[in-house]
């Protein structure tokens, strides 16, 4: 097979000294138990394949899907090997080979029809008012219409005049996923959309994300607008006691540990934390494509993480990713709804609307 996207990576490859410090925190290996669900054994594999000692088989690339993205991994590497962009690569390679799975092209083909996960035709809630900054709910927002409308409500309420456009997807799962010539179409659909060079962004998913594949766009995240703004908006102080779940692209992808954790005791939360915390936080599950690629081991990982919490004497979850929030939530419910989740913004909503 020709591997002409990982070559890219072959520097990265050799970098791995194969130290296994990212066996500690990474949520496929402690699931799965074995080398070659963990990142080393991921990038071993990668390498095999790049020089040709080893050929593909669909056992080989069922296991290099089998990755949230979470960064874990990363977050431990002493070498900085990035094992989320060397397995976007070798997809790639595997989806020029004919390695496809019928339920990434489902999904992608809903992307492609509707513009956005759902395949449905999806709007942005009307408002009267005249917005100023472009806010982009994506796909997940754009599809929960009443919480859109609390949260760009909440906006206004901190003083920005949001303003609502036609979305499309940013792309991120024909990237994650593989389809580089499919990225590049959504790529030229997404900037075309998009209302300005600087945009809101209410998804985790999609700041990070454009932040890193979008260089011309400046991509401001709704906790960066809170935070800010919540000292001299006037709120109450909510009285109640919560858990909270560090999504991966906001605490190991954007840094952001401290500020939520801020808002909350601003907002008079009083926080039980859950044994793994911040940059050291376990994924739900929900990233890398896992949700579609294998949906028993991306719920068997949201059942760890709701778990958890219900074990530290937690009644409330709250988070800021909406996958998050809808992974550990359906994980929560047929764990017998012990655990109630919700999304950090619904808590900031009730705060101060």
């Amino acid at each position: 097979m020709e591997t002409k996207y990982l070559k890219d990576w072959e520097k990265d490859l050799n970098c791995c000294i194969r130290c296994a410090y990212c066996f500690e925190g990474c949520p496929i290996f402690k699931e799965m138990g074995w080398e070659i669900d963990g990142a080393r054994g991921k990038a071993v594999l990668s390498y095999g394949l790049l020089v040709g000692d080893i050929e593909p088989s669909q056992y080989i690339v069922d296991k290099l899907y089998e990755c949230t993205f979470c960064k874990d991994c990363v977050e431990r590497c002493s070498a900085n090997v990035q094992i989320p962009d060397i397995l976007a690569a070798i997809r790639a390679d595997f989806v020029e080979a004919g390695y496809k799975y019928d339920s990434h092209t489902a999904l992608l083909e809903k992307i492609d029809k509707s513009g956005n996960i759902f395949g449905k035709e999806l709007h942005p809630p009307e408002t009267e008012e005249e917005g100023e900054i472009p806010v982009l709910l994506g796909c997940r927002f754009l599809e929960r219409t009443e919480e859109a409308k609390r949260y760009l409500d909440l906006l206004r309420a901190l003083g920005v005049k949001p303003k609502v456009f036609d979305e499309t997807c940013c792309g991120m799962p024909y990237a994650v996923l593989g389809y580089k010539e499919g990225f590049k179409r959504q790529q030229d659909k997404f900037r075309e959309s998009v209302p300005g060079k600087k945009i809101i962004c209410l998804c985790t998913t999609c700041v990070f994300f454009i932040r890193k594949k979008y260089p011309d766009l400046e991509a401001v995240y709704v906790i960066d607008e809170v935070v800010k703004r919540l000292p001299e908006t006037a709120h109450k102080k909510l009285g109640i006691k919560a858990t909270y779940h560090d999504p991966c692209n906001v605490s190991r992808g954007m840094n952001m540990v401290d500020e939520p954790r801020q808002i909350m005791e601003e907002i008079g939360v009083e926080l039980i934390e859950m044994p793994t915390k911040g940059k050291q936080a376990e994924c739900c599950g929900g990233g890398g494509g896992v949700l579609v690629t294998n949906k028993t081991l991306s719920t068997a990982l949201a059942k760890n993480r709701a778990e958890q919490a219900i074990d530290v004497g937690a009644e409330l979850l709250v988070t800021l990713c909406p996958t998050c929030e809808l992974n550990i939530g359906n994980a929560a419910k047929d764990n017998g709804g012990e655990l109630e989740v919700k999304n950090l913004l619904d808590l900031i909503y009730d705060a101060v609307v």
